[in-house]
């Protein structure tokens, strides 16, 4: 494959020019080689871990979780058992990220009800109070 330049990159990988300076700032892809002229040029690897990053991303890690997985990957020190922990771990956060919007909506749903009611709780027509609402 031919290498591609720092804007023909971005454009294949479907980040923006300032994502590769921060992704290469950061390590999570290494340092291209430069033409003579000093152009930056990134091979193929440099897609491929792109995206790689993006997916993980998309799944909820984080870059700091990303590159930490790279550079345990990179001098063979995680396997898929250290892999799939990991995931798990993720998982129970986002179910415990869901029990907590969950118990949110309820009580959005408990507020709108309790504002839609004739019956009005002392403590909801006392915020209506503070808020200058009248209903």
């Amino acid at each position: 494959m031919t290498p591609y330049l720092r804007g023909e990159l971005a454009k294949e990988a479907g980040v923006n020019i300032e994502t590769l300076r921060y992704y290469e700032k950061y390590g999570l892809i290494p340092q291209p080689q430069r033409t003579s002229s000093g152009y930056r040029m990134y091979p193929e690897e440099a897609r491929e871990r792109i995206a790689f990053i993006q997916n993980a991303k998309a799944c909820g890690f984080t870059l700091r979780e990303i590159k930490k997985a790279l550079v345990k990957s990179a001098d063979g020190s995680i396997g898929i058992p250290d892999f799939i922990t990991v995931i798990e771990s993720k998982m129970a956060a986002v179910d415990l990220e869901i029990a907590k919007r969950h118990k949110t909506r309820t009580k959005l749903e408990e507020l709108k009800s309790s504002l839609l009611t004739q019956d009005r709780h002392p403590g909801v027509q006392e915020t209506l109070d503070i808020l200058n609402m009248k209903g």
